[in-house]
């Protein structure tokens, strides 16, 4: 099967299982478009995936220089495959500190991570935020979207299969039999079994606080929708 039929396909699984992502994707590429100076912004995706926001954010601004950061052999592939040569495709654990070492420039206006860190630790997520702090150039920002619960949100939407919709589990078990993305689907399950994703939602007020200790003067819920929400850090001029 071709690369345009698995990252279609990755697409049509993420609207099921996480309906507000696309929305959220655009919130956050409005932001690049209104706060960052000038037609081409340096953008930071973490934790990329198949390259959906490096994609949008190239049709908004063709001149845009991003770099795509994941650690999933699988989604690697479909990325450097599906996005053009103008997006740089990096390789990296964010559970190692050396991470960003990997990266080809360290000033970026925008350091974006959509439904990407949940998996980390408190601690570690803490000190990532540190991290990724240090990328962003002056008048630039940092933008995380996951599952942030609140009280007084509506809650998760229920995942609904339709006949013939193929579900998380079976869309994996597809990609391990494909001859083309199969290695990089054992070389995943080799790399992360011994890694459970630490699963960790913690409140949008927990972001709030992690990043406030770092360099910026404006931060805030940005946009909710249910239990999804984005946390957006503005770093002075």
């Amino acid at each position: 099967m071709t690369v345009d039929h698995w990252s279609d396909g990755w697409e049509r699984l993420m609207a099921r299982y996480q309906p507000g992502r696309a929305g959220a994707i655009e919130r956050l590429l409005d932001l690049v478009e209104t706060r960052c100076a000038g037609p081409a912004p340096r953008v930071l995706d973490v934790g990329g995936g198949t390259g959906t926001l490096c994609a949008r954010l190239l049709e908004r601004l063709p001149r845009a220089e991003p770099t795509l950061l994941d650690l999933d052999p699988v989604m690697l592939t479909i990325a450097a495959s599906a996005l053009p040569s103008s997006v740089e495709v990096v390789r990296a654990d964010l559970r190692d500190p050396g991470w960003h070492e990997r990266l080809p420039r360290t000033g970026y206006d925008a350091v974006l991570a959509v439904m990407a860190l949940h998996y980390l630790p408190p601690g570690r997520l803490t000190e990532l935020y540190a991290e990724l702090a240090g990328l962003v150039r002056p008048g630039g920002l940092l933008a995380t979207v996951d599952d942030m619960p609140d009280a007084a949100a509506s809650g998760t939407r229920p995942v609904v299969l339709d006949d013939g919709e193929v579900s998380w589990a079976g869309w994996w078990e597809q990609v391990a039999e494909d001859p083309t993305l199969g290695p990089a689907a054992a070389e995943r399950a080799r790399l992360f079994a011994g890694s459970p994703s630490a699963e960790w939602h913690p409140p949008a007020a927990w972001h709030l606080r992690a990043l406030g200790a770092g360099p910026f003067d404006d931060i805030g819920v940005a946009w909710r929708d249910g239990d999804q929400a984005a946390v957006v850090a503005f770093k002075s001029r």
